[in-house]
């Protein structure tokens, strides 16, 4: 015959199972979902990594180059008299000028300028939502980031008869031949930069 303990026994034995069953099945969905978030994690830094190391950081440090070398460039400029350069004061002047511009232009350059969209990426993005039927999202702080640089553009421009429709942002274009330049009147005067 069956005791009344055995009937508590067992009722106990019910609910540590239940009990067991749903703590398992909470540690498990909360280890999946920190599993999905480390491994976006982990290709989000290794896409970051990929990015840097191949285009950020050689475009930053060839804009970086060519700005140091214009400055230096410019300062010898001003700073020698033109017996030395052997030129006449007009000649050096006009030199003077011609770097200040240089410099002017690769200091005007930023990195949205001239950084190489992906669009494979944006493709792929554009793609996984379309299949769960979703738009693409405007990240907000790139959003302010870029209004606070439209209006930073449109007062660098505001001079009497500007057009403020024009775009006036450099290209990679603009770099390739500021540094032309540079390494042209670098040449004038007997240096030799090379890129």
């Amino acid at each position: 015959m069956d005791s009344p303990w055995d009937e508590t026994h067992d009722t106990e034995s019910h609910l540590r199972e239940a009990e067991w069953a749903k703590m398992s099945s909470e540690f498990s969905d909360a280890g999946y979902r920190e599993g999905i978030t480390a491994g976006k994690e982990a290709s989000v830094q290794e896409g970051f990594d990929i990015a840097f190391a191949q285009v950020g950081s050689p475009l930053g440090r060839d804009i970086g180059i060519a700005r140091g070398r214009s400055s230096a460039l410019l300062s010898f400029l001003i700073s020698a008299p033109p017996d030395v350069l052997g030129l006449s004061e007009g000649a050096k002047e006009a030199l003077v000028q011609e770097a200040r511009e240089i410099v002017a232009g690769l200091v005007n350059i930023r990195y949205s300028d001239i950084e190489p969209r992906d669009l494979e990426a944006e493709q792929h993005a554009r793609e996984h939502l379309e299949a769960e039927g979703q738009e693409m999202e405007v990240n907000e702080e790139l959003e302010k980031k870029k209004n606070l640089e439209g209006v930073e553009d449109m007062l660098a421009r505001m001079s009497a008869g500007e057009n403020l429709d024009t775009p006036a942002r450099p290209t990679l274009a603009d770099v390739v031949r500021l540094k032309g330049q540079l390494q042209a009147l670098a040449s004038c005067l007997g240096l030799g930069i090379e890129y």
